[in-house]
């Protein structure tokens, strides 16, 4: 009986230490869901560069066929338009930036304007950024207090130990927060 007793018991322990913990189906490794999504992402980029392509194609394709039958004035009309937009854009672009640095400028000091002239706005706006965001730290008076005192007293730690026995009170006053 003690052998069957034994094992029972070495069986039961078997199945205990073997069970292996069950993940649900619908849970994805890390690893393989990194993997897609940077595959779709290097899709994402391929297709938006075949498209580009494809659209440069389209229009070189359709330059040479007005070409062929002689439109050049229409070829000319388009790439003025498009020549038109882009300098409306550029125009305002640097309008932007003219006013953007000035307004930055003007956040600094006078005598630092002329140094950082010639920062590219970036750099400028990530300057202005750090000069701006310096503590501000109120001044503090320094002076020591002296509330319920006589005034005419001045600084108490130059008094004599008579006066400052007679403008005790005060001097303790002055410590005390309200």
């Amino acid at each position: 009986m003690n052998e069957q007793e034994v094992k029972v018991q070495d069986e039961k322990q078997d199945t205990t230490t073997v069970s292996e913990p069950k993940q649900p189906v619908n849970d994805v490794p890390y690893a393989r869901f990194k993997e897609l999504i940077d595959e779709k992402n290097e899709m994402k980029s391929q297709l938006d560069t075949l498209n580009k392509q494809i659209k440069g194609d389209e229009e070189s394709r359709k330059l040479k066929e007005m070409e062929a039958k002689g439109e050049y004035d229409k070829i000319m009309a388009d790439l003025n338009s498009k020549l038109e937009t882009s300098e409306k854009k550029s125009k305002a672009w640097d309008e932007y930036q003219a006013s953007r640095r000035d307004a930055l400028l003007s956040k600094l000091p006078e005598e630092d304007r002329e140094t950082y002239d010639g920062l590219s706005l970036d750099k400028l706006e990530a300057h202005v950024d750090k000069f701006n965001s310096k503590s501000k730290v109120p001044n503090v008076n320094n002076s020591n207090p002296m509330i319920n005192s006589d005034p005419n007293i001045g600084d108490w730690t130059k008094l004599s130990a008579d006066d400052k026995r007679k403008n005790w009170s005060g001097i303790m006053d002055s410590f005390k927060k309200k």
